[in-house]
């Protein structure tokens, strides 16, 4: 049905109408007049990166992995010059032979394509282009050049271009192209015929001997089966630079009932090539898919009814569109057609040549949005105001930070990126999506990283971890029992829940102790200080076994307390951090009267994440209270005076 579900998409999207074309970066073109001669020192670029502009360009049929083929117009160094990629690498004789051969056959492949079209529709155009592939066939063009950078910054060779400014720059795999008399040739109406037809030969040709029978994505009989399955599915994680298949069967031992290859789950060859751009558009589309770790998530709505889908939220989520999807899920949007519609969403890895189909989703377009609309809800949680960001230096790379996305909510349950899960977030795409409950599994992986960054990360800001404290607040609250207080998105300052109590009194002491370290400083306050803090030494004991720890901090409040008021800069704050303490204490009830409170000897995994937010939210709470205090105690500029 999955495959069904492609085809689907690629009919409806109308990505069959022109097989013979692909989108393909070019970042060259090559400025030719009338009889063929280079305009300018070089080539313009199309564009400021590296990979240059799009074009709807040319795409052969022709299985390149046996080499020399090359592309129609528009293609890279080695098919449009015939030279190597790097000439000088080191390998025997007899392989530098035959990868010349390959190279040179490349070329000519190119350049012959060319030559058919001017045969098939001549043209004062095409007839320069095939000029200028002359001369270059006898020596590079001038524009090329092999060796070191000029300026000495790197000492390994490469090729290195000179534009049509003038500047020098290096060379990777990038595309050219032709202009010639002004004149873009893959924009050339005549040459795009000329390829349509080549393209449906080509196609013609490869089917030719065939199998015949029923697809089974499309039900249709007498159908051409396609014996693999092509385009190859490019950009899923751990597969090869040239794709992988969903459908392969390259052994024997994968073979049934004497069918050879993909005969073994016979599909038409159309809807093969369907359901694989279908894939290959989605992956392609950041408002269609996301990547987390080494996992690849694609959705889609069966119909084009809501042209741009809220589920792209999952990768950038920005916090004002994300308010205003969840005030109006639905604003905008035909009700009535989202009834209708379905949703779609499937989980993709990669094992090496093949794609790997973890999970997929199957549900009414309607549910979904609900689904995402509650997933944000969820996930919802207050943060301090942040301070303006810096001006970042020129040239420096932005962190492109989102802290709701599907991949940092991910990263929260590792060291490193790298380290992710595919379960992980397959189990946190469903309960976006399908509104599943992510595993109580995941609680301890978070607090672990979390109590590791408390620890030994001198730059682990707590106030600003919204990621792990969001997820830790999803995750407890969709498994919740019934007899436990349910997380609010600030701080609850009326629940008799001892875990999440045991969080905010350890917030509130550890704030205690920060004033008193710092009471004699002329420093601004600070998290991590010169000495152990109590955050250090005691939050993961407290967040397992508060009564063996919350006794001896309460004692040793005293102390701070007694110099935060001799101090000249927080004198008067230790009546409220006193008041901020009783607060917390009378909730909890003494084994007998007249003894004192009574802590929890053991917590449990989702006590301890009751604790963790209690801890967290207690914290934002006064960080807020702060902000609010000094804005109040901002004094107002006067207003300019006019002469």
């Amino acid at each position: 049905m999955l495959l069904k579900h492609l085809y689907d998409f690629a009919v409806s999207r109308h990505l069959l109408d022109d097989l013979a074309f692909s989108p393909k970066a070019v970042r060259w073109i090559i400025e030719l007049d009338s009889r063929g001669n280079l305009l300018g020192g070089g080539p313009q670029a199309t564009g400021d990166d590296k990979r240059g502009k799009e074009f709807s360009c040319p795409q052969t049929t022709r299985p390149k992995v046996a080499g020399g083929v090359s592309e129609f117009l528009a293609d890279g160094l080695t098919a449009v010059f015939g030279l190597d990629s790097d000439p000088d690498a080191p390998m025997p004789a007899s392989k530098r032979a035959d990868r010349d051969a390959n190279n040179l056959a490349k070329r000519d492949d190119f350049w012959a394509q060319i030559a058919a079209a001017h045969v098939a529709h001549p043209s004062s155009e095409v007839n320069a282009l095939l000029s200028f592939g002359t001369r270059i066939t006898k020596e590079p063009p001038p524009f090329l050049r092999w060796g070191k950078a000029t300026d000495g910054k790197s000492e390994k060779s490469a090729w290195w271009l000179t534009t049509a400014s003038g500047t020098e720059a290096r060379l990777g795999p990038e595309n050219f192209t032709f202009r010639v008399n002004g004149s873009l040739l893959l924009e050339d109406e005549t040459l795009r015929q000329f390829w349509r037809d080549r393209h449906g030969s080509e196609v013609a040709d490869a089917r030719t001997g065939f199998a015949s029978g029923r697809c089974l994505v499309t039900g249709q009989e007498n159908q051409r089966l396609a014996p693999t399955h092509n385009p190859k599915i490019q950009g899923v994680p751990n597969t090869q630079s040239f794709g992988a298949s969903i459908v392969s069967f390259d052994k024997p031992a994968f073979g049934s009932y004497g069918f050879d290859q993909s005969l073994n789950a016979p599909t038409s060859d159309a809807a093969a090539i369907a359901y694989s751009i279908a894939l290959n558009h989605l992956i392609g589309s950041s408002d269609h898919s996301v990547r987390i770790g080494q996992t690849t998530l694609c959705f889609w709505p069966a119909q084009t009814a809501i042209a741009k889908t809220p589920f792209a939220f999952l990768n950038k989520p920005d916090p004002k569109v994300i308010g205003d999807f969840v005030r109006a899920p639905f604003a905008g949007v035909e009700r009535e057609i989202v009834r209708r519609d379905r949703f779609y969403a499937v989980t993709l890895a990669g094992n090496s040549g093949r794609i790997v189909i973890r999970h997929w989703i199957d549900i009414s377009l309607e549910q979904a949005v609900e689904n995402l609309h509650q997933w944000f809800r969820d996930l919802e949680i207050s943060v301090p105001a942040r301070a303006p960001k810096k001006a970042a230096k020129a040239g420096a790379k932005e962190r492109d930070y989102h802290p709701l996305s599907l991949y940092w909510l991910a990263c929260t349950t590792v060291r490193e990126a790298k380290e992710l899960s595919p379960d992980t977030t397959a189990q946190l795409y469903r309960a976006a999506l399908d509104g599943t409950a992510p595993s109580l599994s995941l609680l301890k992986p978070i607090l672990n990283q979390l109590h590791s960054r408390l620890v030994r990360d001198d730059t682990y800001n707590l106030l600003y971890d919204e990621s792990r404290f969001a997820l830790l607040k999803l995750i407890l609250n969709r498994n919740r029992p019934q007899d436990t207080m349910e997380i609010k998105p600030s701080l609850t300052a009326d629940t008799e829940d001892a875990a999440y109590n045991c969080g905010r009194l350890l917030a509130i002491l550890a704030d205690a102790q920060s004033k008193a370290l710092n009471a004699d400083t002329k420093k601004g306050e600070d998290w991590k200080t010169a000495n152990a803090t109590i955050m250090d030494r005691y939050f993961g004991t407290a967040s397992v076994s508060p009564s063996s720890v919350l006794p001896l901090l309460i004692r040793l409040n005293r102390h701070h307390l007694d110099k935060i008021r001799k101090s000249e800069r927080y004198g008067g704050h230790e009546r409220f951090i006193q008041e901020q303490v009783e607060s917390v204490l009378v909730l909890f009830k003494p084994a007998r009267p007249g003894l004192p409170p009574s802590f929890p000897r053991t917590l449990d995994l989702q006590a301890q994440g009751r604790f963790a937010l209690g801890f967290y939210q207690q914290h934002a709470a006064d960080a807020a209270a702060r902000q609010t205090n000094k804005k109040a105690q901002t004094p107002v500029p006067a207003p300019a005076v006019t002469a």
